[in-house]
């Protein structure tokens, strides 16, 4: 039976072709890609303390190391409310899911090298 990769080594093996773990604009863009290509969209999400529910329908790359990657999301209650929240900022509502442990590790790597 094979051990899960850790959260650590999980995003290791994102910017594994990146000289530095460190938020710059190198990472953001690697992780931005990784993201993109992984990220099952739309997803059901909420921000940090809030319980309104959101569709998170895009990512953009801010390209400033305070923001980070940004998420355009739909209130779900009101679907004519858009806006663009960090990535950081939200969790996938279903944490059994692979899009959860995505996020989760993203907001730990964002807040962690800073």
């Amino acid at each position: 039976m094979t051990e899960e990769p850790s959260q650590s080594d999980r995003i290791k093996n994102v910017l594994n072709k990146c000289d530095d773990l460190s938020v710059g604009s190198e990472t953001m863009q690697t992780y931005f890609l990784f993201l993109s290509k992984n990220l099952s969209l739309p997803c059901d999400v909420v921000t940090v303390g809030e319980y309104e529910r959101y569709q998170l329908e895009l990512l953009e790359n801010s390209e400033d190391e305070l923001f980070g990657l940004l998420g355009k999301v739909k209130l779900l209650s009101d679907e004519s409310k858009i806006s663009m929240i960090p990535l950081c900022d939200l969790k996938a509502v279903n944490n059994r899911s692979e899009n959860f442990e995505m996020l989760n590790d993203y907001t730990a790597w964002f807040i962690n090298y800073q």
